[in-house]
């Protein structure tokens, strides 16, 4: 149990006997992040009453915590004068964020509220392409003049850090507001007072463009460890920062993304109650549908092998092994590929390597299901040849899985789609067609049966 869940009883019994003065010094202490938590738990009143009690920048902080869909419910309960405060304390990527899940209506509205520099900063913001780096930065960083000096920057720091989102990685720039180096506070703060910042910054500083896709961004802060990342207009200008916290939302969003292709699903990125119960529906049946009508080509292939269906019943017994054990090392071939090329930890230029390290692992896992399958057969049917035929039909069957759902991704990388929408279904579908041919015209072979 959460130890902030404890308060959640005496906070609701203060908000009833309408204490807000206790209420205040209850939620005064308590971090914003469990705030966050024990509004989710209150009625909306309640979490009106309870976010009432808190000083403008806690509102925001918590607000910015909080999901879009309820963010939004709770912007309707407030006057327009609460949620212009509101929103003009929240850092301007949350703002941007909860604007763009809101209807363009009311955006529109609240854009009035507005002062004129906020609402341009805004409108600037809303207007990079979707899922760019430019839409997710903030503005509210820490920039430094090349030619000024430690003393001058620290009092610089002083005066504009309690509004920056971080002051520990601060930005050199030029006159014209080029980025020409980075520095972090620690060093600004060993260093001479008289010593410029062009003396003690780096030169060499990792930058994106804000029409860069935001997956980009996501694997420098990844990679290098960064707390900040500079953003840079087509000039190379500095326009904005993205900071790591805002890297873990997109993470978590193309993590989930990833996870809905990878099962075959078409749906949009709200969570699971937000989206309609009819929108849930008809995202999972688009692929369903295809995947339903690639099996009728299992079935017309049953069909061409029923002579020696019928010849050999019990070649039927051992269908669903056969199927189950290609379409399952399939999907983890295809996944191990996919996960490798999303992390970067495999470029299509090792496609061989990965070829012939799949194709020797499908051998060696498939002699072993093989062998298996072997005495399975025997132990069942006690008939050798029939024990022989499923043997080498799975691990055949294995080790073609395995190279289909390793290669796959490949092709798909190379062809410029995304890899991910090689689902576990899909591939499934491919390896239980191939896997009926292999495993008939083994048997056909094996156990002389008529064509």
């Amino acid at each position: 149990m959460e130890w902030y869940k404890i308060f959640t009883p005496e906070l609701k019994e203060l908000i009833e006997s309408k204490n807000l003065k206790g209420l205040s010094l209850l939620l005064k202490d308590i971090h914003p992040a469990d705030i966050a938590d024990i509004i989710r738990t209150l009625e909306p009143t309640e979490r009106v009453i309870a976010l009432r009690v808190l000083k403008k920048t806690k509102i925001a902080e918590v607000f910015s915590l909080l999901d879009p869909e309820e963010e939004e419910e709770l912007l309707g309960y407030f006057t327009e004068r609460r949620a212009k405060v509101i929103l003009l304390e929240m850092n301007p990527d949350d703002r941007t964020q909860l604007l763009d899940e809101l209807p363009a209506s009311l955006v529109k509205k609240l854009l009035k509220l507005f002062p004129l520099e906020e609402r341009e900063e805004t409108n600037i913001l809303l207007n990079y392409p979707p899922e760019s780096a430019g839409r997710i930065m903030t503005t509210e960083y820490v920039d430094l003049g090349t030619e000024i000096t430690v003393s001058d920057a620290l009092e610089h720091i002083r005066e504009t850090g309690p509004d920056r989102e971080t002051i520990y990685t601060c930005y050199a720039i030029n006159k014209n507001r080029k980025l020409c180096g980075v520095v972090s506070l620690k060093d600004i703060i060993l260093a001479k007072p008289d010593q410029k910042i062009s003396d003690i910054m780096s030169g060499k500083v990792y930058r994106v463009h804000t029409t860069d896709d935001q997956e980009e961004a996501a694997k420098a802060i990844q990679k290098y460890d960064f707390l900040s990342l500079p953003v840079v207009d087509s000039e190379d200008r500095l326009v904005g920062i993205i900071t790591v916290d805002d890297i873990l939302d997109i993470m978590e969003e193309e993590a989930t993304e990833d996870f809905h292709k990878m099962a075959a699903i078409q749906l949009s990125e709200e969570r699971y109650f937000r989206a309609g119960y009819f929108k849930q529906l008809s995202g999972r049946v688009g692929w369903l549908f295809v995947l339903v009508l690639a099996s009728t080509i299992s079935g017309k292939i049953l069909q061409k092998y029923s002579v020696a269906l019928s010849s050999i019943i019990a070649l039927a017994y051992f269908i669903p092994m056969l199927m189950g054990a290609g379409g399952n090392i399939g999907s983890q071939s295809s996944t191990l590929v996919i996960r490798a090329l999303a992390t970067g930890e495999l470029t299509l230029k090792q496609w061989w390597k990965v070829l012939v390290r799949e194709a020797c692992a499908g051998f060696v896992i498939g002699a072993v299901l093989g062998t298996t399958a072997f005495f399975i057969a025997i132990f069942l049917l006690h008939n050798t040849l029939l024990g022989v035929t499923v043997g080498i039909s799975v691990a055949t069957v294995v080790t073609v899985g395995n190279l289909a759902g390793t290669a796959t991704p490949l092709i798909f990388s190379y062809l410029r789609l995304d890899p991910a929408i090689v689902s576990a279904p899909l591939i499934t579908t491919i390896i239980d067609v191939t896997g009926i041919i292999i495993y008939f015209e083994i048997a056909r072979r094996i156990l002389n049966i008529p064509t």
